[in-house]
């Protein structure tokens, strides 16, 4: 008796799905999924040149050393990941146990931890020290915003010709990665109309 039923609600199932077919078959269309017509990358990169510049003297207080780069940002609800790569120099230092270099966005600090790089007094002088700082900013407004290096001394430290790419070299660079909220949309396998 319980197989006779199933058979019948299969019959039946069919049946029923044949009906919503006829019905509304002029109604949906099947496809592939297929990239929305207003499609935007999950990440946009940015790659800019950092000229080298100096800074005659720094403090135990930051000093900005230099504007690298001016970027453009698309959405407020992105998160960018700033990195600078590079060398970073400091000539010499008269007193303190070194320097800080932090990379900043519009002159402040990354919202999400530290993007700094240090450099001991035993490292002074010479060809500088090859450094990677990476910041991560959100909350930044669409349109441009500037990249900044700043530097500083240890507390009650001192020294003097603070730069990036020590000799020139045109070998540093700053990567922006703007991360966007939604990324790639995709359209349904079935579209109704």
């Amino acid at each position: 008796m319980g197989t006779q039923f199933f058979k019948q609600a299969n019959g039946l199932l069919v049946v029923v799905l044949l009906a919503l077919v006829l019905v509304l078959g002029d109604r949906v269309t099947t496809g592939r999924a297929a990239p929305n017509a207003v499609m935007q990358p999950v990440l946009v990169p940015q790659v800019f040149n950092v000229n080298c510049t100096s800074l005659a003297a720094i403090t135990p207080t930051y000093a900005k050393l230099l504007d690298m780069a001016t970027f453009a940002v698309q959405s407020p609800d992105s998160i960018v990941e700033v990195t600078f790569n590079g060398r970073i120099f400091v000539g010499s230092f008269s007193a303190g146990t070194g320097a800080l270099f932090e990379l900043r966005v519009d002159d402040q600090p990354s919202t999400t931890g530290r993007a700094r790089a240090n450099m001991r007094t035993a490292e002074a002088g010479g060809g500088g020290v090859q450094a990677s700082i990476t910041g991560f900013f959100s909350g930044l407004e669409p349109g441009n915003h500037t990249a900044s290096m700043w530097v500083r001394s240890s507390n009650s430290g001192a020294g003097n010709q603070a730069m990036v790419d020590p000799g020139c070299w045109s070998s540093d660079v700053l990567i922006v990665k703007e991360h966007l909220p939604m990324g790639f949309t995709y359209l349904p396998a079935v579209i109704g109309e």
